[in-house]
């Protein structure tokens, strides 16, 4: 399904006109629904959705301005009201503009759309703008999803047709919206979502309401930047032996959105319509963290057995991706997979020891562990054992080491 988004401004301003969309005209009040009509003939599924400012209910409701609408010959459309900005009348709307893209990008991560236009030719300048950057969150959101699988397939466009004046006949241009996404973990923290105000015992309410997700989340930023520093210090063990992924992401991202949503809700009412000033970006981060760990996730349910040669064919699909800029990994797993390969054919079938051992034959400790375990793809003498089985080399960590390794990835710059 096709989805177009719109911006609605007070519906009394629009008048009939004539879209020319790729040399076909289609008369309507608004382009996004002339655009509509024009996809519908070429055999497309298309859903039309149209963002409410708060401010055109003052004295109606949803019903009543679909009423308007439909007047104007406008059908079949969902209608989603956003916080409004500014004074209207007698009442003044105390919001920040974080507030109305946060409301868009739920919308979208709510709706997950495939391939999307918004059509950006009407509303006050500041909601379709806040339009824009919600759209462009949204696919940095859809492609870290697939970051590690290299395959996102989201697509989104803008609609404008020039300035709508006295004129009848406009032509509409797209543009498609693309974002650069980055192998970085999001600066993400679920207990900063709102920026300072005095309206603290609201947060420190919904703050124990959604405690339990804000510990499932912090736990799932640990496995996050476990699986991420993996990949970018080239530890592809920490993928089978340390690296859980058992967290059910889509109720963390479900629980999230209600907890944002109970957040944006208006404080107040009368003539004084205040939300809390909430902070955009930490949200569009923790809903990035999420996705990044969904990728993370699944590249590792691709994962069979620590066996040497299928730990090096899978991280160097991995390395070779360019959104990641690791290629450099792979020259160095390939010289340790080497190394191992050929100390382990000291080793009968069945045996089993750690590589310090095998190589010198009584075991010999690092003077700096930590730096010989990142210099050598994670594969620290001491406390790494080979293992022969049937012709193949399996590897695995000391049990023993392994808080001291899983600590190692969390926090590598720490002495």
């Amino acid at each position: 399904m096709i989805h177009i988004f719109q911006i609605l401004g007070n519906p009394k301003s629009y008048k009939e006109k004539e879209f020319v969309i790729k040399d076909t005209a289609k008369k309507s009040h608004l382009c996004s629904d002339a655009l509509r009509n024009y996809l519908i003939e070429k055999s497309e599924d298309v859903k039309l959705t149209f963002f409410i400012p708060e401010s055109l209910l003052i004295n109606e409701n949803l019903d009543d301005l679909k009423e308007k609408l439909n007047e104007k010959g406008l059908v079949d459309f969902d209608l989603i009201m956003i916080p409004s900005v500014g004074e209207y009348g007698e009442i003044k709307y105390v919001t920040g503009i974080e507030a109305i893209s946060t409301t868009i990008l739920l919308h979208f991560i709510k709706n997950r759309p495939e391939k999307f236009y918004i059509d950006v030719s009407t509303g006050f300048n500041i909601y379709p703008i806040n339009m824009l950057e919600a759209v462009k969150r949204y696919l940095t959101y859809r492609k870290l999803e697939r970051i590690l699988q290299g395959d996102c397939k989201v697509e989104a466009f803008t609609v404008f047709p020039p300035p709508i004046t006295d004129a009848y006949s406009y032509p509409v241009e797209t543009q498609p919206i693309d974002v650069k996404v980055f192998f970085s973990l999001p600066n993400a923290n679920i207990d900063k979502i709102v920026k300072r105000t005095e309206h603290t015992s609201k947060i420190a309410e919904l703050g124990k309401k959604f405690g339990k997700l804000k510990k499932e989340f912090r736990r799932m930023i640990n496995e996050l930047t476990i699986g991420m520093n993996a990949i970018k210090l080239n530890v592809p063990l920490a993928f089978y032996e340390i690296l859980d992924t058992a967290i059910d992401s889509k109720k963390v991202e479900a629980e999230l959105i209600k907890y944002v949503e109970e957040l944006l809700e208006p404080i107040g009412e009368g003539s004084k319509i205040e939300r809390l000033p909430i902070d955009g970006v930490n949200v569009a981060n923790m809903f990035y963290s999420i996705a990044l760990y969904r990728s993370i996730q699944e590249f590792k349910s691709t994962l069979n057995e620590p066996e040497i040669e299928e730990i090096y064919k899978n991280f160097s699909k991995v390395y070779r991706l360019s959104s990641l800029g690791v290629g450099v990994n792979e020259y160095f797993l390939e010289r340790d997979k080497e190394d191992i390969k050929i100390h382990a054919k000291k080793l009968k079938d069945g045996e089993k020891d750690l590589l310090g051992n095998i190589k010198y034959g009584n075991l010999r400790k690092s003077l700096n562990a930590k730096r010989n375990f990142f210099a050598h793809s994670g594969f620290l003498e001491e406390c790494t054992y080979v293992e022969v089985s049937n012709g193949k080399i399996y590897i695995s960590w000391d049990k023993a080491k392994m808080n001291e390794i899983r600590k190692w990835i969390l926090y590598p710059e720490k002495l």
